[in-house]
C-alpha cells in the first residue's frame, strides 16, 4: 500500500496506482478503505473517468450499493464516451436493478456508431433474460456476422434456437463450434447436451452434461438436464439422485415444480 501511495504521489492520475492501493485493501477486506481512496483521488482528479470507473466497480461488486455505483458509472461515461469498461458495468448494474431495458438502450446506442462482437453479445444476454428469443437471436447473429466463429455467440443462439423451437440443425452446428473452441467452458457443454436431448439423442447428451458438471461443478440447471435425459434413457434411480440434487443446490429453482412433480412420480 505504502508503494501504491508514493506511486499516486508522484503520479496523482496513475489509474494502476489507485486500483493496486484499492485492491490492497479489498484483499484486507477494507472496503470502505477502498472507496476511500477512490473518493479521496477523484478529488484531486475529478476528471478521470477511470477513477470513476473503479469506485463504481467496487460499489457495485463489494459494497452492492447499485444507486452509488450507477451515479459513479455514469460520471465515468460522462467523462469519456469510449469508456466501454464503465459502460458494460453500467449496463451490469441497470440489469441488476431491474432494468434491462434501459441497459438494452444504453448498449444499443454505443452500437449504433460502433459495432462491437461484445456489445452485441451483451444485448442477447439481456433480451435472453427477458424471454425475447426473435431480439436475442438477432443481437447474437450480428455478432456472428462481425465474427463467424465467435464461440460465446455461437453458444447463446444454440440455446436460444433449442429454447424457441427453431432449427435444431443450426444449433447443432453453432454448439459444437462453441464446444470446440471452448472445450474448458461449461456451458458450452451445457448447451450442447439441449441440442443433443432435444434431437433425441440422448446418450451423447448424458456425457456433454456430465462433462458441464466436471468442468463448472455442482449446477442446479445441468443436474436437471441431466436428470431428464436420464428419464428418457429409462434410469430412475440416477433420475432421482439428480433430482434431489437440483433442489438441495437451490430449492427456490425456476423448474421446482416439475422437479418435485418428477419426483413423485418415482415414488
Amino acid at each position: 500500500m505504502k508503494s501504491y501511495e508514493d506511486a499516486l504521489g508522484r503520479d496523482p492520475v496513475s489509474d494502476d496506482a489507485l486500483s493496486g492501493l484499492m485492491n490492497a485493501y479489498l484483499l484486507q477486506k477494507q472496503t470502505d478503505k477502498a472507496i476511500a481512496a477512490a473518493n479521496a483521488q477523484i478529488a484531486k482528479t475529478p476528471a478521470s473517468s477511470a477513477f470513476y470507473d473503479l469506485l463504481g466497480t467496487v460499489l457495485f461488486n463489494n459494497k452492492h450499493d447499485l444507486g452509488a455505483a450507477e451515479a459513479a458509472l455514469r460520471k465515468s461515461c460522462e467523462l469519456d464516451k469510449n469508456n466501454t469498461d464503465a459502460l458494460v458495468k453500467l449496463g451490469q448494474v441497470l440489469a441488476a436493478k431491474s432494468s434491462p431495458d434501459e441497459a438494452i438502450g444504453l448498449y444499443h446506442q454505443y452500437l449504433q456508431e460502433h459495432p462491437d462482437v461484445g456489445f452485441y453479445v451483451l444485448s442477447g444476454e439481456l433480451y435472453e433474460g427477458k424471454r425475447d428469443w426473435n431480439n436475442a437471436k438477432q443481437m447474437y447473429q450480428k455478432a456472428l456476422d462481425l465474427t463467424p466463429d465467435h464461440p460465446v455467440a455461437a453458444s447463446h443462439l444454440a440455446s436460444v434456437l433449442v429454447e424457441s423451437g427453431g432449427n435444431l440443425e443450426t444449433a447443432l452446428s453453432l454448439a459444437q463450434t462453441a464446444r470446440r473452441a471452448m472445450p474448458d467452458f461449461a456451458p458450452a457443454a451445457d448447451t450442447l447436451g439441449r441440442v443433443y436431448y432435444q434431437k433425441g439423442l440422448y446418450k451423447p447428451a448424458i456425457e456433454a452434461f456430465q462433462d458441464a458438471l466436471k468442468l463448472g461443478g455442482d449446477d442446479a440447471a445441468v443436474h436437471f438436464h441431466l436428470a431428464l435425459a436420464y428419464q428418457k434413457t429409462g434410469q430412475p434411480g440416477l433420475v432421482r439422485q439428480h433430482l434431489e440434487q437440483v433442489l438441495k443446490i437451490d430449492p427456490n429453482f425456476g423448474s421446482a415444480g416439475e422437479v418435485k412433480r418428477l419426483l413423485a412420480q418415482l415414488q
